[in-house]
């Protein structure tokens, strides 16, 4: 029974077992590990009602020199935790509320690629794996999550479109997992293929019911796709990761002048909010190098001036 001594402990069990038990592995384990290694220790011994911002604030101080998306997931976890058990009356406030994640200071790097690299990437992967090819094409030009590019199959493509159908994860066993639901219902989608990709994809063997398969035609394994992975790295003539490559995709879609609207349901978004984001982003960034034209300008127009007046004195 649930009421005023519950522990965190206690309900931190029961809320994993009643709102998590229908998530994919790989989230459940997300929760877990959070819960188990950074929360517990701090938490789980106290009274529901007895935790304070404060406790909240040395749970987030301890890993406070983990990565950001570390921090995140601990501070997701508790928040969940308390929202859940003040739905319940159990607490009167949440005790997570207002705290926030320590932002580490990061160099500069560009996360996405010009369109130059984009097609020195290309280049550089045509005597390689087909399938890294495949990959690197379905992420760069139609902007699929990693997850959604080895979940496609044959079956989703048609003519010059392609529908994202299911999203395939991995288990612990390096296996891929059997629940390949999508991340939320806007990833649901279906996407012009640019020509460019669909030359690609001509191009791609089919070795089984998936695009990405192993060498024996099988779905994917996590250790296969690292193998993968490690063969675009070496021939990459820059530097570039999996989402980096999504990422250049809705920066293309920023340059090409497509809309937000379009923009989200072509990403997957599931709020217009995050879509907006990067387009700010953008928009930011050629703010700053628009000082560079108003330069050339100003240095241009001054030049006119100062000959005019010689010529006004002579």
């Amino acid at each position: 029974m649930v009421g005023d001594n519950t522990t965190v402990g206690e309900w931190a069990k029961i809320w994993f077992d009643t709102y998590k038990s229908s998530l994919r592995d790989s989230t459940k384990r997300m929760y877990r590990t959070a819960y188990n290694v950074h929360i517990l220790s701090h938490l789980a011994t106290l009274k529901l009602r007895d935790v304070r911002p404060v406790n909240i604030r040395k749970v987030m101080q301890a890993v406070s020199e983990q990565s950001e998306s570390l921090q995140h997931k601990v501070l997701i976890t508790m928040r969940q935790i308390f929202a859940s058990a003040r739905q319940n009356g159990l607490i009167l406030s949440d005790p997570t509320e207002g705290i926030k994640t320590t932002p580490h200071a990061r160099p500069n790097r560009k996360e996405y690629l010009d369109l130059d690299e984009q097609e020195a990437l290309i280049v550089s992967l045509a005597d390689t794996d087909h399938r890294a090819r495949s990959f690197v094409g379905l992420c760069l030009y139609c902007g699929l999550r990693r997850e959604e590019a080895l979940g496609l199959q044959w079956g989703d493509i048609q003519g010059d479109k392609l529908t994202v159908n299911r999203s395939l994860t991995f288990l612990k066993n390096n296996q891929p997992d059997p629940n390949q639901d999508l991340k939320t219902k806007a990833s649901h989608r279906t996407i012009p293929i640019p020509r460019r990709l669909q030359d690609i994809l001509k191009s791609t063997p089919h070795t089984g019911m998936y695009l990405l398969t192993c060498s024996d035609g099988s779905p994917i394994t996590q250790s296969a796709f690292r193998r993968l992975w490690d063969k675009v790295t070496k021939v990459s003539p820059c530097y570039v990761h999996p989402h980096m490559l999504r990422h250049t995709y809705a920066t293309n879609l920023y340059r090409a002048g497509i809309d937000l609207k379009t923009a989200q349901y072509l990403l997957g978004h599931s709020t217009i909010q995050m879509t907006a984001n990067i387009y700010t982003h953008m928009e930011k960034e050629d703010a700053a190098t628009s000082i560079v034209q108003l330069e050339q300008y100003l240095a241009g127009s001054n030049q006119t001036s100062g000959s005019i007046e010689k010529v006004v004195k002579k």
